[in-house]
Order: structure tokens, then sequence, then C-alpha cells
């Protein structure tokens, strides 16, 4: 628990430090599509995994800096379990809310439904930064969290470092 926090806390500190002066967000009635791909890996325990995760998304943000999105979470894992490996496929849905905080610094929050209709309760967070290339074209790194609170989860605490791109429709910038 004491690691997840200090994660976050570094990511945090990591946004602040990227913080660029030109941008001021996102434009209202713009359309963002994109992917990110992220790698996740737990070696400590007696059952050692690593995740690759292919995410495409989408987000329209109905006014200023505030976007509604959903993304589709590929999860592509290798796992041990007692002493046998087998290579795993989810699908994930991840539906969201991303808010530029400051210039291009933002914050999201959503939960995630695997493609199986299972839900158990939980909640996804991030900060992450853009960096525009262009007014329609940002890359953007990530670093998500996610707390399950179903008492019997495997991983109650994930921690995720992302990279994604998006391109923006009818931005304003």
């Amino acid at each position: 628990m004491i690691n997840v926090v200090k994660l976050m806390v570094m990511g945090a500190l990591c946004t602040l430090i990227c913080f660029r002066i030109f941008g001021q967000g996102v434009v209202n009635n713009t359309l963002a599509a994109g992917g990110d791909v992220s790698l996740h890996s737990q070696l400590k325990g007696d059952d050692p995994s690593i995740s690759f995760y292919l995410s495409p998304y989408l987000e329209y943000y109905v006014i200023s800096n505030l976007g509604l999105g959903a993304k589709y979470v590929l999860d592509f894992s290798k796992i041990t379990d007692k002493g046998f490996t087998k290579i795993t496929t989810k699908r994930i849905f991840q539906p969201y809310l991303k808010y530029y905080f400051f210039r291009n610094a933002f914050a999201l929050a959503g939960t995630q439904i695997e493609h199986d209709y299972r839900y158990q309760s939980n909640i996804h967070t991030g900060l992450g930064y853009t960096f525009f290339i262009s007014r329609q074209v940002g890359f953007t790194p990530l670093l998500e969290v996610n707390h399950n609170f179903y008492k019997y989860a495997a991983k109650p605490w994930q921690v995720y470092f992302s990279m994604g791109a998006s391109y923006y429709f009818n931005s304003g910038k």
C-alpha cells in the first residue's frame, strides 16, 4: 500500500515537472481518438506475472477541458499459477471522465468492466500530461491506479504507466 502511494506521489511530481507554458487543455465539441500501451509486472510473491495492455479509446469534450471517454483494454498476460505458466487474454471496457486542470495536465477517473460482464466494484484513476506536437496530435504519458474493492480480489491494487497518442478533431488550439 505504501509503495502505491509513493508511486502516485512520484507520478504527480513528474507530471508537475513536465508542465509546459503553451496550451490550455482541449476546447468543447472536440472528439479525440487514440490509444495507449502499457506494461505491468508483479514479480514479488508466489505467482509472478507480466501483462501487456493495448488500449484504443475515444473521448468527447462536452465543455472545455472536460471529456467523456471510453477505453477498450486488451490485456495479454503471462501468469504463473502454482508453478504452471499460462497466457491469458482479457478484454476490459473502461468508461471515464477526463479533466484538464492546468494547461495540458489532466486527471481521469472511472471504472473497469471485464468483457464477460463480471463487474467487481472498483475505481480507476490517473494523472497525465499531453504534449501537443501540433494542434491535432498529442502524446501522453499517464500513470494509472486501479483499486478493486472486492474482498477476495487477487490484485486489489494495480499501478500502470502507459504511453499514448491521440488525434483531436475540431481542436481550436
